[in-house]
């Protein structure tokens, strides 16, 4: 790229004194880029298991491979491009799908889902437990509560906010939810508290993704009865609404 006065008598560049500008690599932004394939034997395909990022790898947890559901542990290293087994000692949770799964400081947070022998039709439930996978050791803890708990569910959102799990409506096995619970991930009052949401909450649903930004969660669509919306809801943190 030339830039100065081109214009001359015979048309030609002879003493031309003009600047020239080299250009590097043109970079593509938003473009998808496949990544390498995880094996069968590292990990099954799957749907309807949970994605979480951790410093430079994304883990993967549970599932359903059309014959039973999982609960393995995958990890893709980003920076390397290879999958793996993530290490884990201790019990992890049951095989499960239709889980959440959030990171909180140096841990990874499973909630409830759907668990069972898909295959025999057999010991079908939805949960409520909480498990904890610690990043730097490998260990699965189960933790435990006191008091009331959230009803049973699976398909729920899940987010953390200020040290918080935040777990927002689902599937009890019988119905749509839309209510909200909070529990506390630092400290030792491991006490389950439900939410008293202001303003116009979501229709029951479930099947939905949540985000959370400037101080808010945002839940989009979801199945709700027999229609899928496209509908966005903005709850504040703060005020409840």
């Amino acid at each position: 790229m030339m830039s100065g006065n081109l214009c001359n008598n015979d048309n030609s560049l002879s003493g031309f004194d003009g600047l020239t500008l080299e250009f590097g690599p043109l970079e593509t932004v938003h473009r998808w880029k496949r990544m390498p394939e995880c094996d069968e034997f590292v990990g099954a395909r799957r749907s309807k298991h949970t994605v979480v990022a951790y410093k430079e790898a994304i883990y993967v947890f549970g599932g359903d491979n059309g014959k039973s559901m999982l609960n393995d542990l995958l990890r893709f290293d980003v920076k390397e491009m290879s999958w793996g087994r993530a290490f884990s000692t201790l019990t992890p949770p049951a095989p499960r799908y239709h889980h959440s799964a959030v990171v909180h400081n140096n841990s990874m947070f499973v909630f409830g889902g759907y668990t069972g022998d898909i295959h025999s039709n057999s010991n079908l439930t939805n949960k409520n437990d909480l498990f904890e996978y610690k990043f730097l050791t490998g260990q699965w803890i189960e933790w435990k509560f006191t008091g009331k708990t959230p009803v049973p569910r699976s398909a729920h959102g899940a987010a953390v906010y200020e040290n918080k799990l935040w777990i927002f409506a689902g599937y009890d096995g019988n119905a749509r939810l839309n209510d909200m619970w909070i529990f506390p991930l630092v400290g030792e009052n491991r006490v389950w508290e439900e939410v008293d949401q202001k303003g116009e909450r979501p229709p029951t649903c479930c099947n939905f993704p949540v985000a959370v930004a400037r101080e808010c969660m945002f839940v989009f669509s979801g199945q709700s009865g027999a229609k899928i919306t496209n509908s966005l809801f903005q709850f504040t943190f703060q005020d409840k609404t």
